[in-house]
């Protein structure tokens, strides 16, 4: 499958077409790697490794900028603090957020310690998430935060069928509502706000290519920003190799089983911003992805103990 993937990406980059599927190369080298590492300590180095990217990003820039904002026509000022646009850093702080709300909720630590520990890194973080308006991932990291504290009292858990339904429900909801775009005005022009111009973007490259080339995926930079990651991925990847980097992952949520309730959760909320955005292939940005494939080592090493 890897050899597959690695093809069809080799075969694109040399027709001139979509090089979306570097995200899958890259993504199977990192997690490759990841899995020789402990869980525990591999978070310990993302954590590290994401504060110490930022400081150089941020400290560099200070020395060529009277501010670290970009000024948004709906939104005002919203902060950067030296990324090329306030999504790349609202996202950037969210995977941050949830690798160390992961990482405290494997640490060995009381409860109580472990709620304070998650108050702790919120009162760093959400405040970046608030100023730089993204509005999906300042609301998905409130909602993990409340999992974080609710997923210990809650009785169940989601797994793999709610995983892979929640997928396919959000692949539908995406080529309907730009396949249907003009069939109820009033409905579209509601949702496409809601969305922050999203369905009309992807629709303008809908009605200017039609479906998805099977095979060959295409350059969709003339029609970015393109923010319905599974739009993006089909297009860009082509069919087939989207249906199969799906199947990959619908069998990587087969080690879901082995993880605490709150990383299940992790997961989900990991799925929900392929609503609004193109990140999900980028492991250092899925945190979900680093999960699921520690989760069999982490079966063998509570058989072991």
């Amino acid at each position: 499958m890897r050899v597959f993937l690695a093809l069809l990406f080799l075969v694109n980059i040399a027709t001139g077409h979509g090089d979306y599927l570097f995200g899958a190369v890259f993504s199977t080298a990192v997690i490759i790697l990841f899995r020789r590492i402990d869980m525990g300590r591999g978070a310990e180095m993302f954590a590290i490794a994401f504060v110490v990217a930022g400081l150089l990003m941020v400290i560099p820039y200070a020395f060529y900028t009277n501010g670290f904002v970009y000024l948004d026509e709906r939104y005002g000022n919203r902060l950067t603090l030296g990324f090329d646009n306030p999504n790349t850093l609202a996202y950037y702080s969210f995977a941050l957020f949830a690798t160390l709300l992961c990482l405290i909720d494997h640490a060995k630590l009381t409860r109580g310690m472990k709620n304070i520990a998650s108050l702790v890194v919120s009162a760093l973080i959400l405040p970046v998430l608030m100023y730089s308006y993204s509005r999906t991932c300042f609301m998905l990291a409130l909602l993990m935060l409340l999992l974080f504290w609710l997923a210990p009292l809650l009785r169940v858990a989601p797994n793999r069928k709610v995983c892979i339904v929640l997928t396919l429900v959000i692949v539908g909801f995406q080529f309907a509502s730009v396949m249907r775009w003009g069939s109820n005005p009033a409905l579209d022009v509601l949702l496409n706000q809601a969305l922050t111009g999203r369905v009309w973007f992807s629709w303008q490259m809908f009605q200017a290519v039609g479906l998805p080339n099977p095979l060959f995926g295409m350059n969709i930079e003339p029609y970015k920003p393109v923010d319905f990651f599974f739009i993006a991925m089909f297009y860009s990847a082509g069919g087939i190799a989207s249906v199969v980097m799906l199947f990959c992952y619908f069998h990587l949520l087969g080690n879901m089983r082995s993880l605490s309730r709150f990383m299940r959760w992790v997961v989900v909320v990991f799925l929900l911003t392929t609503l609004t955005e193109t990140y999900f292939l980028v492991p250092v940005f899925n945190v979900s992805l680093l999960l699921l494939c520690r989760g069999k080592e982490m079966i063998n090493s509570k058989l072991e103990g």
